[in-house]
C-alpha cells in the first residue's frame, strides 16, 4: 500500500516528537519547560513588576500576582484599553538579523499587530459562550479595565521557513534534515505584559508578564509569514484571559501547546 503525503507528514512529526521527549528526559525536564520561550527581562510597563511569580496552578503565565481581595463576579464588564508599545525591549542580535527590517518598518509591523491583538482579546470575549461579562468602550463602577503591552516582538524568519518547507519536497535523504533544521530555526517570539485596574478606584487589582514563541512543527506552513507565530501566541493568550476571567480562583488554566502536529 502506498504511503499518502499527509499520513507521511503525520508519520515524520510522530517521529520528530517522540526524538524530542526522548532528549529531553535525558535531562530529566519537560518538554514544554525546554521548547517553551524563557521569561522576558521586565520592560517598565509594570511598575511594581516585583510583586510576581509563577502561579502555574492557577494561571498559564511566566508571572503573576493578584490582590488577595480581588475577585472577578465582584465585577460586570471589562473595558479592553488600547495595546501599550511604548515598552518595547531592544531587539536582540537574532531579531536584528532579521530580513524584515529591510522590507518593513518595525513600527508600523508593532503597531498593526498591537491594533490586532486588541481586537482578538475583545473577539474571544464576544464569542465565548462562557463568558459573562460585558464588552464596554466606556467604564462605569462595575467595570475592570484590561491593559496590555507589547514588550517584544520578533518576526518569524520568513526566508528560512520557506526554505524548510521547499526542503520536504526534495529526495528524503536530504529534504527531511533540511526540513527539521528550518523547523527549529524559524523562531519567532512575543512578549507581554498586562494588567487589571478598578475602573472605580485605578487600583491595579491584578498583574502578569508572559513570552511565548514559536510553536514547533514539523511542516510550517506559519512559518511562510512573518508574525504567524504572533498571532498563533495572540489568539492563545486572549483565549486564557477569557478562562482566568471566568473560572474560580481555584481553578487551572492551561498553558498552551509548545507543539502543534498541523501544519498550520
Amino acid at each position: 500500500m502506498s504511503t499518502t503525503p499527509r499520513s507521511l507528514v503525520t508519520a515524520l512529526s510522530a517521529l520528530l516528537l517522540a526524538v524530542l521527549v526522548a532528549a529531553c528526559a535525558t535531562v530529566k525536564e519537560e518538554p514544554a519547560k525546554i521548547m517553551k520561550a524563557a521569561p522576558a527581562p521586565d520592560s517598565g510597563f509594570l511598575t511594581d513588576a516585583q510583586e510576581m511569580e509563577a502561579h502555574r496552578e492557577r494561571a498559564p503565565f511566566d508571572r503573576a500576582w493578584a490582590n488577595a481581595d480581588f475577585a472577578a463576579p465582584h465585577y460586570q464588564s471589562i473595558l479592553v484599553a488600547p495595546v501599550n508599545t511604548k515598552f518595547v525591549l531592544e531587539e536582540s542580535r537574532w531579531a536584528e538579523m532579521n530580513l524584515r527590517d529591510v522590507v518593513a518598518s518595525p513600527k508600523d509591523d508593532l503597531d498593526k499587530v498591537a491594533g490586532e491583538f486588541r481586537q482578538t482579546v475583545i473577539e474571544k470575549f464576544r464569542e465565548s459562550k462562557t463568558n459573562r461579562f460585558a464588552i464596554v468602550d466606556r467604564a462605569d463602577d462595575q467595570t475592570m479595565i484590561f491593559e496590555l503591552a507589547v514588550t517584544e516582538l520578533v518576526p518569524g524568519k520568513a526566508f528560512v521557513g520557506a526554505v524548510g518547507l521547499a526542503a520536504w519536497a526534495a529526495p528524503l535523504p536530504i529534504g527531511i534534515p533540511a526540513g527539521a533544521v528550518a523547523s527549529f530555526a524559524d523562531v519567532g517570539w512575543m512578549a507581554i505584559e498586562g494588567r487589571v485596574r478598578d475602573a472605580k478606584t485605578g487600583d491595579v487589582i491584578a498583574m502578569f508578564a508572559d513570552r511565548e514563541q514559536s510553536k514547533t512543527r514539523v511542516l510550517d506552513l506559519q512559518a511562510l509569514t512573518w508574525y504567524g507565530n504572533a498571532h498563533e501566541s495572540m489568539d492563545d493568550w486572549a483565549g486564557q484571559f477569557v478562562a482566568l476571567a471566568n473560572t474560580p480562583s481555584d481553578v487551572q488554566v492551561a498553558d498552551s501547546s509548545w507543539f502543534r502536529l498541523r501544519p498550520w
